[in-house]
């Protein structure tokens, strides 16, 4: 099967496009790779670090062998490295053509990995439904008193927008590039490459649910959609759809096995439903000596074939993927009911279960509810202070002094004079969004005097 159609499609010199973003000329570094040196900027930035403190599925986890958002992130990016080389050794001719080698395009897809949930909000995504439904109330009621021009997309929240605004601009060299990543890995961070006004963003007939970035941030969107070249209807980079499966793979067999750690679920449950797509004989499984042992070797095998699998689908999808053309929603794991309905229904088996027993365990909707509060709390301290920074264009001194106080404890998050009122706001949100589980309810706490 060729790899390329006649018709327009995104072209691979530019999908690898080693430019950093803001920066007219590539830079050569003679002994690193430019992904890895993405890879390091994200590994060291301070969203990064912070992801160690964030909700997974089990908000503030008292045991150790839990996943936290930090630990999904560096399991999904392993996955992300392996899955990347196998796609690229399937494809090492077409990549030679434009310099590249299937390393290129393992650490590419392992630098988005790392970078796929850095916008993700304390308590995950019940913490995303809060800040979006919290900012669509302050903007229908206080909103047009405080007499801004404010953009409707404040009223939605997505991680990944979050995370798009953060790479680009809100953290690392603030308004001056954000962590300055390669037009390629930024490209490859785009999930979902439209804004919240989008039809494609909604989820459920509700509006605004999954998008890639905020008005805000539309400029830097172009900049990076240009300078690596998407197009179509569905203008994903490649390598954004190997970082989707690795965090699918990763997630849909990790967050069985929390669940046995934590007794919500019994080993025999997880043995019946990954043992399928491990295809490992009970001889074998019967020489380990533990239930955790025996869930590492089921893991491991499910994986391994799982990434031979998708990697083989990808390039049977890489012409409609370069033009752009694939229906949305689809991932390449449900590709695989074509040829091995037995992986992509396993792993469909496995999701069905885990959001009935997983997603709506006790514990877990305590602390989501609990969010409510505690997120809410920091919201309306700290968008109100934003919105009259905004109302007196930045002059501090004509500000009250509860919201100057609000202010100081925003730090390298408070706004900038001459910043638009949109962007004011922003700021409390990604403030807001960048605190820690423990943080938010500390913080919370403190702010009602306690």
């Amino acid at each position: 099967m060729s790899l390329f159609l006649s018709s327009p499609e995104m072209g691979w010199a530019s999908l690898f496009e080693p430019r950093r973003f803001t920066e007219a000329v590539a830079r050569e570094h003679a002994n690193r790779n430019p992904f890895q040196i993405d890879q390091d900027r994200i590994a060291f930035s301070r969203p990064f670090r912070r992801l160690q403190q964030k909700t997974q599925v089990h908000p503030l986890p008292f045991n150790a062998h839990v996943r936290n958002r930090l630990l999904h992130t560096l399991e999904v990016a392993s996955v992300g490295r392996s899955l990347g080389f196998a796609a690229g050794s399937l494809i090492t001719s077409v990549l030679e053509g434009v310099g590249r080698k299937p390393d290129d395009l393992g650490y590419l897809v392992q630098a988005v990995c790392l970078a796929h949930d850095i916008g993700n909000p304390p308590f995950g995504h019940a913490g995303e439904a809060v800040i979006a439904g919290w900012m669509q109330n302050w903007l229908a009621s206080a909103g047009p008193k405080t007499g801004l021009d404010l953009h409707p997309d404040l009223g939605h929240f997505d991680g990944n927008a979050q995370g798009f605004r953060i790479l680009t601009r809100a953290d690392g060299y603030r308004e001056r590039g954000g962590l300055r990543l390669t037009y390629a890995s930024l490209g490859a961070f785009l999930k979902y490459p439209w804004p919240a006004s989008d039809p494609r963003a909604v989820r459920g007939g509700k509006p605004g649910v999954k998008f890639g970035y905020f008005a805000t941030e539309a400029e830097a969107f172009a900049d990076v959609v240009g300078s690596t070249g998407l197009i179509g209807s569905l203008p994903r980079h490649p390598a954004v759809w190997l970082m989707e499966a690795a965090d699918d793979i990763s997630y849909t067999l990790v967050d069985l096995e929390d669940a046995v750690e934590l007794s919500i679920l019994p080993y025999e449950t997880y043995e019946m439903l990954v043992k399928p797509l491990a295809q490992v004989d009970a001889t074998r499984l019967a020489r380990e000596e533990s239930d955790p042992q025996r869930i590492a070797l089921l893991r491991s095998l499910a994986i391994g074939r799982l990434v031979e699998a998708v990697a083989k689908r990808f390039v049977e999808e890489l012409p409609a993927i370069l033009a752009g053309s694939v229906e949305p929603r689809k991932g390449l794991i449900s590709m695989l009911r074509a040829e091995q309905p037995e992986l992509a229904d396993g792993m469909a088996e496995i999701v069905k279960l885990s959001e009935k027993k997983l997603y709506l365990n006790t514990r877990k909707i305590e602390y989501e509810i609990g969010a409510r509060d505690v997120l809410g709390k920091a919201l309306e301290v700290f968008v109100p202070a934003c919105a009259a920074y905004a109302q007196v264009q930045g002059d501090e001194a004509r500000l009250d002094y509860s919201h100057r106080q609000a202010l100081s404890l925003m730090q390298d998050y408070h706004p900038k004079p001459g910043y638009s009122p949109s962007d004011c706001l922003r700021c409390a949100i990604d403030f807001v969004s960048g605190v820690t589980d423990n943080y938010a309810g500390w913080l919370a706490a403190r702010l009602r005097g306690l």
